[in-house]
């Protein structure tokens, strides 16, 4: 992570009005999404629908014995199973056996087979249309409450992308200090031993790999604790599923290890394409849209086991020009943390 630079003339808006600007127009859009879900997402329990369905299931099963055929068996020779099985066999009996007959048994017989056998499997298909139909509902349910938490999580991670501006250049700071002061106790030692090691210390690992590791470290550890916290919260508020502890242990190192990567493209950037322009506030955006785009998503992407894409796609990239615009536009270059 580059030094921080001289800052750029005043804007308009200062940092921390920026800042309650953002807070502001932040909240308004979550709560007009809280009041948008509350008025249309539905609040029937998913799991309710599903057990709904099966009981209508276990009913028509009940009628034409599973099969669907209203009770009768292969050929409709009414063999079936099920109470529709049953009462056609009760009835067949009584027309086939020899000493029935009559008028009276003949017009049963007629009422039965034209009326009365279509009643079992009509009703068994409208138990299962019934069934489908919650199963189905149960479904929306569930898209429609991930779709929110989706849009409630995106609106958070990008205020929290935003507002952790502050924290990182602390961050930084402290990392670089710390290792400046270590560096410092390692040359003030008068032993041959402390030199050579002060020596070898310098060699193999700069200030610049030393501070800017202790950075990653630290930055991923706070981005990531709070970037995770925020989409398990969420999840939660809306009934989803948030994972095991082992799950979110993985995720939490899949988040501050990508952010690692960040860091190193971010700073790659500026030391080559950026190298020698004068700092701006596009110069910025342009290192952080790299950072995320072309370092933290990739990297987050391949230790994922989804078998989803790795490059950052179109909806992606537009996700992150508003966090990192919002970022850019806010916080001119250099700025520090008071």
């Amino acid at each position: 992570m580059t030094p921080p630079l001289p800052l750029s003339p005043v804007s308009a808006v200062s940092p921390t009005r920026g800042m309650m600007l953002l807070l502001g127009t932040g909240t308004a859009a979550l709560a007009a999404l809280k009041i948008y879900a509350g008025v249309t997402a539905p609040e029937i329990p998913p799991e309710r629908l599903r057990e709904i369905a099966r009981i209508f299931n276990r009913l028509a099963d009940d009628i034409d014995g599973g099969n669907g055929s209203g009770g009768k068996g292969p050929g409709g020779k009414g063999s079936g199973g099920g109470i529709a099985g049953r009462a056609d066999a009760l009835a067949e009996a009584v027309w086939n056996n020899p000493r029935n007959g009559g008028e009276a048994v003949e017009a049963f017989q007629t009422l039965y087979q034209g009326v009365v056998r279509g009643y079992a499997p009509q009703l068994a298909r409208d138990c299962r249309v019934v069934a489908a139909g919650c199963e189905a509902y149960a479904q929306l349910v569930e898209t429609t409450r991930k779709n929110l938490a989706d849009i409630e999580d995106l609106l958070l991670q990008i205020l929290w992308l935003v507002m952790f501006q502050p924290m990182t250049t602390a961050i930084y700071g402290f990392a670089a200090a710390r290792i400046a002061a270590l560096i410092k106790v390692a040359q003030g030692m008068k032993s041959a031993f402390a030199l050579s090691a002060g020596r070898i210390m310098a060699m193999t690992f700069p200030k610049y790999a030393m501070t800017t590791l202790l950075y990653m470290i630290l930055d991923g550890a706070a981005y990531g604790s709070v970037s995770l916290g925020i989409t398990r919260s969420v999840q939660a508020s809306h009934g989803l599923p948030t994972g095991s502890a082992g799950e979110n242990a993985t995720e939490y190192g899949r988040i501050a290890a990508a952010n690692g990567a960040y860091a190193l493209v971010y700073d790659g950037v500026k030391a080559t394409a950026l190298r020698g322009v004068a700092p701006t506030r596009a110069t910025e955006l342009i290192a952080r849209l790299s950072g995320s785009g072309l370092g933290y998503t990739p990297a987050y992407n391949l230790m994922s086991d989804d078998g989803g894409e790795v490059l950052t796609t179109p909806e992606q990239w537009a996700a992150k020009l508003t966090g990192h615009g919002l970022r850019a536009a806010i916080f001119p270059p250099g700025w520090k943390f008071r």
